[in-house]
């Protein structure tokens, strides 16, 4: 599944004589590009319509209004998403493990044009902007989380971690360490080569962790859920 997310990434491409399955993918395209790049309010259904290589009232075949198209879009995008994190996620029962299977995808995941992390961020703010208008993004949301949810109740399971574990909790954080930590820190990364030199430095950081709370286990000393 390397190209899982080209749908709401790739470059736009015009097309002629398009059917009517392919102007609405098209549509999807620029406006996910546009909306990452301006923000919702930062531009019109006739920019997006014409950028898509289509009439500004034929817009109106697909969807009823510019809050319905970016809800689709960001909905579309956290669909895309929680397929990866599924892929990498649901086959394992250790958060250990599955650190280091999240490093090796996060380079194809988060991509030099920035469209995705983009997006992310303006369908976080308007979901808290206005959660009655775009609660569906919040729930989107939830969807990916739950996928590292059932991975930490699976750890909690096998002994990886302790029982008293907040589960919900800990898997929203993890999506939210890789979302945050590394999908925006692509956007600050100037090139590719740094991006991934990122992504290595945040490895070490993670084996240097999880290597010395196995040293405190070996050396009696208390673990940060004993404290």
């Amino acid at each position: 599944m390397e190209e899982t997310l080209d749908m709401i990434i790739a470059p736009v491409r015009k097309r002629t004589r398009r059917s009517g399955q392919a102007s609405r993918e098209q549509l999807l395209e620029v406006a996910a590009e546009l909306f990452a790049r301006k923000g919702l309010h930062g531009v019109t259904l006739a920019e997006i319509a014409g950028a898509a290589d289509m009439s500004g009232p034929a817009i109106y075949n697909h969807f009823r209004s510019k809050d319905a198209l970016f809800a689709e879009v960001v909905s579309l995008m956290y669909d895309e998403e929680v397929a990866v994190f599924a892929e990498v996620l649901d086959p394992l029962d250790s958060v250990h493990e599955a650190l280091e299977r999240l490093l090796d995808r996060v380079p194809k995941m988060y991509r030099g044009d920035g469209v995705l992390q983009l997006l992310g961020l303006t369908a976080q703010l308007e979901a808290v902007r206005d959660p009655q208008l775009f609660g569906g993004i919040a729930r989107a949301a939830q969807r990916r989380d739950e996928v590292a949810i059932r991975l930490v109740e699976r750890a909690k399971a096998k002994g990886e971690l302790p029982a008293t574990v907040d589960a919900a909790e800990l898997g929203s954080l993890l999506i939210s360490l890789f979302v945050g930590a590394l999908g925006y820190r692509s956007l600050r990364a100037p090139t590719r080569a740094q991006f991934a030199h990122s992504v290595s430095t945040f490895r070490e950081l993670l084996r240097a962790l999880r290597e010395g709370n196995a040293s405190d286990k070996d050396s009696g000393l208390p673990t940060a859920a004993g404290v």
